[in-house]
């Protein structure tokens, strides 16, 4: 099962951690491959294209991301909100991804 965890504060975006595996064989799950592939475009979005003030973690099986000042940046908030949508819809169609939006 991936999880993945948004977190907002005063219904603000300023983060997620994304994490498992959504199960079958390693590196062939087309479920994986669509939640690594829009995972790395949101980090790397945020953090190379809009320049965004952010702390990221990579590890195996797991990636994080945290806006440092989240109310300066639309931008990297929007993205941030698309990914939990699109992980939603991934997950309406194939299973396997558990979303959960937690408020500060």
């Amino acid at each position: 099962m991936v999880k993945a965890n948004f977190y907002r504060k005063n219904g603000i975006y300023c983060g997620f951690i994304i994490s498992g595996h959504a199960g079958g064989q390693y590196g062939q799950d087309i479920v994986c491959a669509g939640v690594s592939s829009a995972v790395m475009l949101t980090v790397n979005t945020v953090t190379d294209f809009f320049s965004s003030d952010a702390d990221v973690k990579i590890q195996e099986n797991k990636v994080g991301l945290r806006l440092n000042n989240p109310q300066k940046d639309n931008n990297a908030r929007s993205l941030i909100f698309s990914l939990e949508n699109h992980l939603k819809m991934l997950s309406d169609e194939y299973g396997g991804i558990r979303v959960v939006v937690t408020d500060s």
